[in-house]
């Protein structure tokens, strides 16, 4: 719907250009009446397909923009679980260190 504008503005600025042309050369007004519908049509056609390449740009663009931030989420989750499993393994093996450091002295108080 953003684009819907694209195939008048063209065919107008088009039929513009035509009729100052006509005008300025010193057409009869059936050849110019005859030039200015075929351009009116054929400038309306490739508005409408220039319509389309823009519509599909930019549908392809907000894709490529959502892909990349879902990327970017994958990314920074995955990076809080390995910091979550580091921090678990940095927590266990400071577990098994104090257990190993209060093993002899239990043993000695036991004596």
């Amino acid at each position: 719907m953003k684009y819907r504008f694209i195939p008048a503005f063209v065919m107008l600025l088009a039929g513009l250009v035509c009729c100052i042309l006509s005008v300025v050369q010193g057409w009869p007004v059936m050849t110019s009446l005859v030039a200015l519908v075929i351009v009116l049509l054929v400038f309306y056609i490739i508005g409408q397909i220039a319509a389309q390449v823009v519509g599909r740009v930019h549908a392809e663009h907000l894709a490529a923009l959502e892909a990349e931030k879902k990327r970017r989420e994958a990314e920074e989750q995955r990076r809080q679980e390995e910091e979550e499993r580091r921090q678990a393994e940095e927590e266990k093996q400071r577990e098994e260190a104090e257990g190993e450091t209060e093993g002899p002295d239990e043993e000695q108080r036991a004596f």
